[in-house]
C-alpha cells in the first residue's frame, strides 16, 4: 500500500477508480490472520480512505493503533481487498449497514480487528 500512494501519479488508474467509488473492504494482517472490515464513502472514495492507512498505519482504528505501538512494522503485512463497490452518493447508513453485514459474515467482532 505505501508503494501506491508513494507514487500516486504513477498509479493514475488505481486512483481514479477508487476515488470514483464507495465501498466496503477488507483489511488482512497477513502475519496475524486477523481481519478489519471497514467502510468509505464521500469524496475521496476508497482511495482517500486507504491513502490514511498508508500514511498513518491505523487510519483511525483504535485497536490497529494499539498494535502499531507494540510493533512498528505491522502495517507492513497488511494486505487490502474491496469487498463491494457502492456508489458515493449511497447514505452513510446504508454503508454501515452493509460493513455490520460483513463483520457478522467474517466474524471479525469475535475474531478480529473490529470493536463495533
Amino acid at each position: 500500500m505505501q508503494d501506491l500512494f508513494a507514487a500516486e501519479e504513477a498509479h493514475r488508474d488505481w486512483r481514479a477508480r477508487l476515488q470514483a467509488a464507495g465501498g466496503v473492504y477488507l483489511i488482512l494482517a497477513e502475519t496475524t490472520g486477523d481481519l478489519y472490515v471497514g467502510s468509505a464513502s464521500g469524496e475521496g472514495g476508497i482511495w482517500s480512505r486507504w491513502r490514511e492507512y498508508a500514511h498513518t498505519g491505523h487510519g483511525g482504528n483504535g485497536l490497529l493503533r494499539d498494535l502499531i505501538r507494540q510493533d512498528k512494522a505491522y502495517p507492513a503485512n497488511f494486505r487490502f481487498s474491496v469487498l463491494q463497490i457502492l456508489p458515493k452518493t449511497i447514505a452513510r447508513d446504508e454503508i454501515i449497514r452493509r460493513e455490520a453485514i460483513y463483520k457478522q459474515k467474517l466474524g471479525t467482532r469475535a475474531r478480529g480487528l473490529s470493536l463495533n
